[in-house]
């Protein structure tokens, strides 16, 4: 539900974010909600050009795209998957 929310936003809205703010909204509202996921951040090369992407995965299968397309980059070894605690 979270991820059609993000996705809808971004279709209907008036600023079109990054796949990196898309990413990090999603998993922000999974932890507020209490449902583990993990923030994803990958690189490849294309065309001698580096190009990265974000996604958010949950028992292993991306929630806010398909899965084809984040299998075309190499994702950084460690997931992002809990927020950092705020300080007291």
């Amino acid at each position: 539900m979270a991820a059609h929310m993000v996705n809808a936003a971004d279709l209907h809205g008036l600023v079109h974010p990054s796949c990196l703010a898309k990413s990090l909204t999603l998993w922000w509202l999974l932890a507020r909600q209490g449902i583990s996921s993990h923030l994803r951040i990958g690189i490849r090369k294309e065309n001698e050009k580096m190009e990265a992407h974000a996604w958010v995965e949950r028992d292993g299968a991306a929630l806010n795209e398909p899965d084809e397309h984040h299998q075309h980059y190499s994702a950084f070894d460690a997931a992002f998957s809990s927020l950092p605690q705020e300080e007291r």
